[in-house]
Parts: C-alpha cells; sequence; structure tokens
C-alpha cells in the first residue's frame, strides 16, 4: 500500500476541517435530505426567487460533502484533486471573511470565522507547496458516478417535494430534539382586562388582523389553549410567509402569503389546514430587501363584511370576497381603489385599517399617512419629513390612529376629512438598527391598554432598549405624557421587531436581538429575553415584574391569553447543529415554561417575523416560510 505524506494528511485534515466549520453534520444530513423537497414544493406553488432561495439550503450542505470527497481524493496529488482544494480553500476564506456568509457557518457565533480563516489559508498553503509533486492519475470515473447518484437523489426528492402538501421538515434535527416537554398545561393565574372596543368597521374581535383588533392587544380574552398531550402538528406548505391569518364567520383560517414576488390569499380548514380556496391577488417587485419588506401584503385586515382588505405593491388598496353567495369558499375581487396620490415615489403601503367613523387609515413606508373615504374614494395624505413608517399602528374607539415613525409616537384624527397631528412624542430611536431588527426605530405597533388610557411602544436606545407608556389624555403637554420608560434585557443585547401584549395592566415584550435567515440556522438563534412590565393601578409608573433569559424568541409575534398563558413560537441554541422550532406556553404570571412542542425542523418552519395565534378550540396556528404549522386536537381514535 502506498504511504500518504504528512503534509497529503494535514491536507486532509484541513478540509474535513473546513467542512465541519461550514456546517455541522446535523445540517448538513438535514439539508441534504429536506432542501431538495423544499425546492421541489416552492416550484409548483412559489415564485422563481422563492425556489431559488429553498436552494441555498442544498448549496450550503453540497460544499461541505464535496470537501470530503476532495479530501480523499487529495491522496493521488492528482492535479484535479489539488486544484478542488485550493479552490474550495478559497471559497471556505471568502466565507470566513464576509459577514454576510460566515454568519451562515456553524463556526460563526463562538469562534467568528477565525477557525474557519486560519483552516482555508493553511489548507491553501499545503495545496502550493503539494503542487510541484502534482501527479496526472485521475478519478473520472468514480467523480461522475458519485455526481450521478447525487444529482439523481436530489431529483427524486425534489419530486417528491412537489407532490406533497406538507411543509419538509428535517430528519436528523428531529431525532435529536425531543417531541414534547411538558410540566403543566394550567397557568396558575387568570387575568382582569377591559376587552379592547370593538371596531365597526372590522371583523369581530380577535380575528380582525395580525395583532387581533383595533388596540393591537395581541391578547385572547375568550380563549384558553390545548392541552398539547392532546394534539398533533399539521404542516401546510402555500409558498410564502404567511404573516397575516385571520378567522372568518365560519371559523376558517384566511391567510394572506407573501413571496419574494407574489401574494396569495388561501382559505384552509382549522384542523387539518386543508386548502379550500386559494387564489394569487398581488405582485410584487423583485426586491434585494424582499425578506425584511413588508409592503404590499405583509399586513391585512379583515373587515365587517367578512371581506379582506389588502394594500398591494402597485398602490391600491384591494378588498376581496373568500365566500361566494352559497358560503362556500370561492375568492373574488370586490373593490379597489387607487391611493397613488398619497405616497411619495418608491414608497410601498404597509398596513390600512378602518377606524371608528369610517375612514381608512394608511401608512406608507417613507413616512406618508393618508386617508381614504372609501364612500367617495378621495385620499386626503400627511408627510414627516425624514422619517419612515415599518410596522402597523392602532386605531381609536373615537376615531383617529396611533402612528409610530423612526422618530415619534403620533396620535392623529380626521378633521374636515384630512389627517392632522392631534399630540407627538419622541422616543429615544438609538444609534443603530439592531440585528433582529428591520429598521432603526421602534420594532413596535403601538398598544392601546387599560381601556386606551394608555399607548405603549418600545423604543430602539442603547444600550438598553425600553419599554414606554404614554398618557392618551388630550389637553397633556409635549412632554408630559410619558408614565413610565422600563429598561429591559441585557444590556448591547436587547431589540424587538414585534408588538407588546396587553392584559390588564400588564405588558410583555420579547428580545429579537441577533435575528436574520442566516443566523437562524446552524443550530443557531437568537438572544435571549421575554419580560413582563405592570403598570401601576394609579397609573403613576411601572415596574419590572420578572425576566425570563433562557427563552429564545427570534422573531414571531407572541400572543397572550386572560387565562395566563403567553403562546410563543422558540428556537433554542445547539451546539450540535440542531434547528428545532417550537410552540411554547409560559405562564404570564412567572414567566416559567409551561410546556413546549416541536413544530417541525429546518428553515422552511422558520417563522421570520410572521404571528401567532389561537383558534377558538385551543389550536395554536404560526405562519412560517414555507406556509403555515398548526398544533390541533389530535384526532378520534
Amino acid at each position: 500500500m502506498r504511504s500518504v505524506p504528512a503534509k497529503t494528511r494535514a491536507l486532509q485534515c484541513l478540509l474535513i476541517a473546513q467542512a465541519l466549520l461550514i456546517a455541522s453534520p446535523v445540517t448538513t444530513v438535514d439539508n441534504l435530505l429536506t432542501a431538495p423537497r423544499a425546492v421541489g414544493a416552492q416550484a409548483v406553488r412559489a415564485d422563481l426567487a422563492a425556489t431559488l432561495a429553498a436552494s441555498v439550503p442544498l448549496l450550503t450542505s453540497l460544499v461541505p460533502v464535496v470537501l470530503v470527497y476532495v479530501a480523499l481524493a487529495v491522496t493521488t496529488r492528482s492535479r484535479g484533486s489539488l486544484t478542488a482544494a485550493g479552490v474550495l480553500s478559497a471559497l471556505g476564506l471568502l466565507v470566513a471573511a464576509v459577514p454576510a456568509l460566515r454568519d451562515a457557518t456553524f463556526a460563526a457565533e463562538e469562534l467568528h470565522g477565525l477557525a474557519l480563516a486560519l483552516a482555508a489559508v493553511s489548507a491553501l498553503g499545503l495545496v502550493v507547496l503539494a503542487w510541484p509533486q502534482r501527479t496526472s492519475e485521475r478519478r473520472g470515473r468514480l467523480g461522475r458516478r458519485a455526481v450521478t447518484f447525487v444529482a439523481a437523489a436530489l431529483l427524486v426528492l425534489a419530486g417528491v417535494g412537489a407532490v406533497g402538501s406538507s411543509i419538509p421538515s428535517a430528519p436528523a434535527s428531529a431525532l435529536l430534539s425531543p417531541d414534547l416537554d411538558f410540566r403543566t398545561a394550567k397557568p396558575s393565574e387568570t387575568f382582569a382586562a377591559n376587552l379592547p372596543a370593538q371596531n365597526p368597521h372590522l371583523a369581530p374581535n380577535p380575528s380582525s388582523n395580525i395583532h387581533h383588533d383595533g388596540a393591537m392587544s395581541d391578547a385572547y380574552f375568550d380563549r384558553e389553549v390545548l392541552d398539547p398531550r392532546s394534539a398533533r402538528v399539521v404542516r401546510r406548505h402555500l409558498g410564502g410567509v404567511c404573516a397575516s391569518i385571520m378567522f372568518d364567520s365560519a371559523g376558517r383560517l384566511v391567510a394572506v402569503c407573501v413571496n419574494p414576488t407574489r401574494v396569495t390569499l388561501n382559505v384552509l380548514e382549522p384542523d387539518s389546514l386543508e386548502l379550500l380556496a386559494r387564489k394569487q391577488v398581488a405582485r410584487r417587485p423583485f426586491r434585494a430587501d424582499f425578506a425584511t419588506n413588508f409592503a404590499g401584503g405583509g399586513y391585512a385586515v379583515l373587515d365587517d363584511q367578512q371581506q379582506v382588505v389588502l394594500p398591494t405593491a402597485d398602490r391600491r388598496i384591494t378588498q376581496w370576497a373568500t365566500t361566494n353567495s352559497t358560503g362556500e369558499p370561492e375568492i373574488s375581487l370586490v373593490d379597489e381603489f387607487d391611493v397613488t396620490s398619497f405616497l411619495t415615489e418608491g414608497e410601498g403601503i404597509n398596513s390600512v385599517l378602518p377606524d371608528a367613523s369610517g375612514y381608512w387609515w394608511m401608512v406608507g413606508q417613507l413616512g406618508s399617512v393618508g386617508v381614504l373615504d372609501p364612500r367617495s374614494g378621495k385620499v386626503s395624505r400627511m408627510r414627516f419629513e425624514n422619517a419612515d413608517i415599518e410596522n402597523s399602528f392602532a386605531v381609536a374607539k373615537d376615531g383617529g390612529a396611533y402612528i409610530v415613525t423612526s422618530r415619534e409616537l403620533v396620535f392623529a384624527e380626521v378633521v374636515k376629512a384630512k389627517p392632522v397631528i392631534t399630540w407627538r412624542e419622541a422616543y429615544d430611536p438609538g444609534t443603530r438598527r439592531k440585528p433582529g431588527q428591520t429598521s432603526r426605530a421602534s420594532g413596535t405597533t403601538p398598544t392601546l391598554m387599560l381601556d386606551e388610557h394608555l399607548v405603549a411602544i418600545t423604543d430602539n436606545a442603547d444600550p438598553q432598549m425600553n419599554v414606554v407608556v404614554y398618557d392618551t389624555a388630550t389637553g397633556l403637554a409635549q412632554g408630559d405624557r410619558q408614565i413610565c420608560k422600563v429598561p429591559v434585557f441585557a444590556k448591547g443585547r436587547s431589540a424587538t421587531d414585534n408588538s407588546l401584549i396587553a392584559l390588564g395592566h400588564s405588558l410583555f415584550v420579547e428580545n429579537n436581538y441577533g435575528y436574520n435567515l442566516l443566523t437562524a440556522t446552524n443550530g443557531r438563534s437568537s438572544e435571549p429575553g421575554l419580560a413582563r412590565i405592570d403598570v401601576f393601578a394609579d397609573r403613576t409608573g411601572c415596574e419590572l415584574k420578572w425576566q425570563n433569559h433562557q427563552i429564545r424568541i427570534p422573531s414571531v409575534v407572541s400572543k397572550g391569553t386572560a387565562a395566563g398563558a403567553i403562546i410563543s413560537y422558540t428556537k433554542e441554541n445547539s451546539v450540535w447543529g440542531v434547528d428545532a422550532w417550537y410552540f411554547t406556553a409560559l405562564d404570564a404570571r412567572t414567566g416559567e415554561v409551561m410546556w413546549r412542542v416541536r413544530a417541525g425542523s429546518g428553515p422552511m418552519v422558520n417563522n421570520h417575523y410572521a404571528a401567532t395565534y389561537l383558534g377558538q378550540n385551543g389550536s395554536i396556528y404560526t405562519g412560517v416560510t414555507g406556509g403555515i404549522v398548526a398544533l390541533v386536537p389530535a384526532r378520534a381514535r
């Protein structure tokens, strides 16, 4: 047997080290088995951009596989194997040097790519040293067979994904993570809470929008969470992130799902997630920031006529019926309004909501605010210069809207059919766009509480984000509205891009610092944190009741119940590279985890800023990058 020189053995070890640092073995196996199915599923239900995005995990995992194969081949010191070793090591060095690429590697968090860079540079050096002793030996036939086998396997898996209706879930991560962690199904305390006012132009609370009601409470007052021990997980592939999920009068799910260039409206059966009706209702121009651009489909509402009101990327407000004259699921356009006049060049519409008087308020990404009279179609506007608006807004029970820009919280009313600012309060916008945020600003939609006497947001302050509560009373001088300002989470590692939950005197806020699509892979998650802040009974201040420093909530819009539970969607760090996502219930009194159920594994079950919802029977629904995952009652035996 021919001996292998020590330098060649060292090169082999460095190539294998690069493979392990780029992706963990668990992630590699998961992506090889799951990503082709995701590509096939996206190809038949999504657009080209979403299909290509689904292929990224596959490409990421093919690199370590090829590195291992080349490590085996370099024992021949052939020209081809050394060339491949040099090219792949140069790629490894590039990945280590570029932050956006480095963040997707297994080595990123702890070693920040240093180990990968050292392994790549050392391998390049050994390739240079071995090059003069290269041989002409070839392994072309073996290489071609390997490529043919891998290509055939990937095509078969893509076909399986194309014909299936479930979201592909990663098998290795599933084997290495528990299905259920259970302590208790009953919260320790209920919450006495003022019910949010019913907006007469929205579907009955809490079914009208991503934050439930006009007050944006993100709370349920009429239902409890199901017992996870008698529940099952269902996943439905819909080809896009389903951020806005509403419930029609028949209890069916009405979901607006968005991918880079298309928006679809879907009607689903609530227990099986069977697709009852589906229609593409808008197009979106492809943008480099499609993953964090919520305009033209991220927000939608269900109105009092059970029609979906949806802003589109081509500057229209559209109304869609989801049933026909006999009440059967069928999607059709009812009306549309061109609202271009209230927007500036290149500005998209983030959200639209009717207020109590029937005017539709609209907010644009670049600071434009419009009011549409749907009876006449007339649009009026105002604009916040040098400011942007990245989230939705709240509407008051007596008319008017609470809007948070990148600089201030504003309350505006309609006066003579035009929006007019009634009061405004500046907040601390911080010094940077923090990891996990879509802009340098408050990440929250304003939340009204205590019969709309108070309104709460978060700021973007450094070193710590604050929960800030304001008095909504008329006649107060600017600067006198602030009730309290409470810092939360670790210094230098606090940010949120989701609205607060309001239950009675209590507010709940989550930490999303560190999240993005790339960093939620290879066993990594976001910074931990969930906190409860209580407003004093006399409304003179607030106190921090508890902080959970273990729970990690990458980006979901969590929800609360008056029964005493907080419902979230979590992902823990894993040194093995496990990417498991969980439906998670916490006790609102203590912040302790009650239970968690694995919703699935891998990138297709990442919620990516979508919300979690609670059905009338206690079922949980979460929008994810591939569609919807649900925890529903188990089938009767």
